[in-house]
């Protein structure tokens, strides 16, 4: 089977704009954790992939299970974030809703959205381009 390879794309037009939901995160610090938003943005699409291409994780059939790997066209949007500072030792949480979407279904002409993936990565401060998965990627039907 070959490696799947997901593409980020803009949100498609029909689709609610991303949202950003903020918890005890100053603005300098959000300000600072944004600089780094390709790393960030790095990050999640490796998390993505690796989830993507693991064979107990993903299924070549609707029949074996969700999700099917043939349901989706390979494009994924961002759909929400959210960022949470912790204290003692300080660092934070931040998760990404990656939207992915499947091929027009009957009587549509459009895509949809089909499998969420919200991924959980970890910040600490001084080291705000240094993301890292510090939680198991929960995967939705949408």
């Amino acid at each position: 089977m070959a490696p799947f390879q997901p593409v980020q794309i803009d949100p498609p037009t029909w689709a609610t704009q991303p949202d950003i939901y903020i918890q005890r995160v100053t603005v300098a610090d959000f300000t600072e954790i944004q600089r780094h938003r390709g790393a960030l943005l790095d990050a999640v699409h490796r998390e993505v992939e690796e989830y993507l291409n693991d064979p107990q994780l993903v299924f070549e059939a609707d029949a074996e299970g969700f999700p099917c790997r043939s349901r989706l066209t390979g494009e994924f949007y961002v759909g929400s974030e959210s960022y949470i500072a912790h204290s003692e030792p300080g660092w934070f949480q931040i998760s990404v809703m990656c939207r992915f979407l499947e091929p027009p279904k009957p009587g549509m002409n459009r895509v949809d959205d089909y499998l969420g993936l919200e991924l959980w990565l970890k910040c600490v401060p001084g080291k705000r381009g240094s993301f890292e998965v510090f939680r198991n990627t929960d995967s939705s039907s949408i």
